[in-house]
């Protein structure tokens, strides 16, 4: 990681400077009583140089919550390892970083649920988030284009929807309560809003109709690639969304007993066919493991299943390789298409698309 340089810790330091007598002031005085001129003063700089930062008092105050956010949100992406699929890296790189929000900053926040103009300001703060995280997308499609340039107009397209979907889960978490009948309740009429519900929640189903233009985008990226790598007698199915382990249990009975048991590791069912079962973990839903009777169409259960972006290059892959098919190239009832090959280790491997 590069090191700052003098200059932008300065810079740093100012801003910081501005955001905490920002804050100290409007606790002090109330946010209609302090002005720009008083936060300049109070952090030792001119009002022109507070307009280099901020444009005006709200902005200041709720940046004590905010912090810089647009950064750590972009930079939470990079971390995320490269097999991750791109819809829920990013999707987890935001919930990380508005998880908590106000945790630093509780006057800020308390500020922010009883002023409408500051939380109109904390809504227009997503808007940052946009070109750092379109950089980020941008060098996550690059890489797996093998650090090929990937198109900045999708990532920017990405980055922005992202922002959008964040704003409107902000806003419908700082909604206003309403009456009985549906009309501003007293709380609102007086400014006054309560966050509703777990903020994770509202930002991961904000962000949820998203997952297809992500997932396209990475498909488009990992066929770029493909087409590299078929010329040199290669074949990829692009990326992988999720490897399942599928146990083989005696009955339903036994599917029962592991829903318990699993359920206390925080595991909650996601599928249940009868024959097949599958519980996953809420906050990360790619991981999941299967209890299964048997196969519903297929004459052996397999000990894992792989789901990719593209099955059918999966099965000509194998083809190609000499595998050993198991179970044919099919579409199946309940939504995928798939097929069984047998690894080097003897283990079947259900290798499977949502159509």
């Amino acid at each position: 990681m590069t090191t700052p340089g003098l200059r932008e810790r300065k810079k740093r330091a100012t801003r910081e400077a501005l955001r905490a007598a920002a804050l100290r002031l409007a606790v002090e005085h109330g946010p209609d009583g302090v002005r720009v001129e008083d936060i300049a003063e109070a952090a030792g700089v001119s009002p022109r140089t507070y307009h280099n930062y901020f444009a005006g008092r709200e902005q200041a105050i709720v940046s004590a919550v905010t912090a810089d956010r647009e950064e750590r949100v972009a930079a939470a992406l990079a971390a995320r390892p490269a097999g991750v699929r791109l819809a829920e890296a990013v999707t987890d790189a935001v919930v990380e970083q508005y998880t908590g929000t106000g945790e630093q900053a509780p006057e800020a926040l308390l500020l922010i649920l009883t002023r409408p103009a500051l939380r109109e300001a904390f809504l227009d703060t997503t808007a940052g988030i946009e070109a750092p995280l379109a950089a980020a997308i941008t060098a996550r499609l690059a890489a797996a284009q093998q650090h090929r340039a990937a198109g900045p107009e999708s990532a920017r397209v990405l980055a922005a929807a992202t922002a959008a979907a964040v704003r409107i889960a902000l806003a419908d978490w700082l909604r206003p309560p309403a009456g009985p009948a549906g009309e501003a309740g007293p709380a609102a009429a007086a400014g006054l809003v309560v966050p509703a519900g777990p903020l994770p929640e509202r930002l991961r189903a904000a962000l949820a109709p998203l997952a297809p233009a992500f997932d396209a985008a990475e498909q488009q990226s990992a066929g770029q690639q493909s087409a590299g790598q078929q010329s040199a007698g290669q074949q990829s199915a692009g990326p992988v969304r999720r490897v399942v382990p599928n146990v083989k249990v005696a009955g339903e009975g036994a599917q029962r007993a592991n829903r318990e048991f699993y359920g206390r590791l925080g595991l909650a069912e996601v599928m249940n066919h009868g024959w097949i079962m599958t519980l996953a973990a809420p906050a990360v839903p790619a991981a999941q493991v299967s209890f299964a009777v048997r196969d519903a169409t297929a004459p052996v259960l397999p000990d894992l299943s792989v789901e990719v972006a593209d099955v059918d290059a999966a099965h000509t892959a194998m083809l190609a390789a000499g595998a050993e098919v198991v179970h044919p190239l099919s579409d199946e009832e309940w939504g995928v298409r798939r097929f069984f090959v047998r690894d080097p280790n003897g283990l079947v491997v259900n290798v499977l698309g949502h159509r």
